[in-house]
């Protein structure tokens, strides 16, 4: 999750203080790049170049959310002050009329500072009108949806660039060998034809071979020989393989062998990537969406708390490959995706825009989707001619730390699992 606007924030120079010398300047540019430079040696000592990937990825990911508030209040006439990459003592920032931007040490992401953003926050009353509070509903709902916004847009964005530049797979009906079984003390009927890894079966006894028809095909040879016709390398091949029973693996007439379908690309242009990008993103989003509802629901959490407390279900919950990741299994993917190349780090990275949208859009303060909600409400309890009604924020905030404690508590289960058992390596 991003970091959301935080009226604690305070600058260290205002408006009325002298600006930074040339010199003060100069200093502070070459602590930036010194720390960077520092920064940036540590992450390939410990890591390699993909985990500079991944940082990088996702501080962009973060100031391109952060930039959609910005864009998005200064087009709405608020007042932001500050707008900066990390967080801690700041390093370097400059300001250019109302607005401070700058860099601070910590590398954890970002933020923007818009005046306002709850009832609670003490303003100067020269300050009142360009608050966020003060707003009409439609500019603070779309203030503080520019973030998720955003990550759809980037989602989009990435979706079409994988299809247009790699292209879409495609599930051929043709037929794969997959794996060769083995048995002790056993040479199987495909072991005896020849058979290989990576075959794809053309014909058998002369009959077209696909998804729907090879197993009644091979089953219903009733242990006599039949004619099958491979495509290895390219080149087509005729072997001639006897199915039979193998007590150790099933009743029925078989060759040992397991079956799968390749994939193979098709380049559908620049208007079929258009018209297909949206499609690969809602399915990602219905995916995504699936998985928080299973993992937030009692029994989801249920499964939590004892994979946490129950090793074994830990580790046999993490190698499934299923459910949600914390930050660390994230990074972890994206990681593992750089090094497998571009196509899987765009896919990782639509469904980690997709799903940070989701989880910044959910109704409670402190995310965005709480200022919208907040919004929302208090629209729908005003009364036409009578003055705007005003959410009493205070009460709220039981159930914000609740909702940040739970949150907490969740977010710590998920690092805890991807620190004791690792993270499954979908890309091999």
């Amino acid at each position: 999750m991003t970091a959301v606007r935080a009226p604690a924030v305070t600058t260290s120079e205002t408006a009325d203080e002298p600006p930074p010398t040339r010199h003060e300047m100069l200093m502070r540019l070459l602590g930036l790049v010194a720390g960077t430079t520092a920064v940036t040696v540590a992450i390939l000592a410990l890591g390699g170049w993909p985990w500079l990937v991944v940082v990088g990825s996702v501080l962009l990911i973060i100031m391109l959310h952060e930039a959609g508030h910005f864009a998005t209040a200064k087009w709405s006439g608020m007042k932001a002050t500050e707008f900066f990459v990390g967080f801690g003592p700041r390093l370097w920032s400059i300001r250019r009329g109302e607005t401070e931007y700058g860099i601070k040490a910590i590398p954890a992401g970002g933020y923007v500072k818009i005046l306002g953003m709850t009832a609670l926050e003490e303003l100067d009353p020269s300050d009142e009108p360009r608050s966020f509070v003060n707003q009409s509903t439609r500019k603070r709902v779309l203030v503080a949806s520019a973030g998720s916004i955003v990550h759809l847009l980037l989602a989009l964005i990435l979706a079409f660039c994988a299809l247009f530049w790699f292209g879409k797979p495609v599930l051929s009906d043709r037929v794969e060998i997959t794996g060769l079984t083995t048995v002790t003390g056993v040479v199987t009927p495909a072991a005896k034809a020849g058979l290989r890894l990576g075959d794809v079966i053309v014909t058998i006894d002369g009959t077209p071979t696909n998804a729907s028809n090879v197993v009644a095909q091979i089953h219903g040879s009733h242990g006599r020989p039949i004619r099958i016709v491979v495509l290895r390398g390219g080149v087509p091949l005729a072997l001639l393989a006897t199915p039979r029973v193998i007590k150790a693996l099933a009743p029925t007439p078989i060759l040992g062998i397991s079956l799968g379908q390749p994939t193979y690309l098709t380049h559908p242009g620049l208007f079929s990537s258009f018209t297909g990008t949206t499609s690969i993103v809602w399915g990602v989003a219905d995916q995504t969406g699936h998985v928080f509802a299973s993992s937030f629901s009692p029994s989801g959490l249920s499964s939590l708390a004892n994979q946490v407390t129950n090793f074994k279900a830990g580790a046999k919950a993490k190698a499934s490959g299923s459910g949600a990741v914390s930050i660390l299994g994230a990074g972890q993917l994206i990681a593992d995706a750089a090094k497998a190349g571009v196509e899987p780090l765009f896919g990782i990275l639509i469904s980690l825009n997709i799903s940070l949208g989701i989880l910044n859009m959910l109704p409670m303060l402190p995310l965005d989707g709480g200022h919208v909600a907040i919004a929302l409400y208090e629209r729908l309890r005003t009364r036409r001619g009578k003055a705007r009604y005003r959410a009493d924020v205070k009460k709220l905030m039981p159930v914000v730390y609740a909702f940040l404690g739970f949150l907490l508590l969740f977010v710590a289960g998920k690092m805890y699992l991807d620190i004791a058992h690792g993270t499954v390596n979908p890309f091999g």
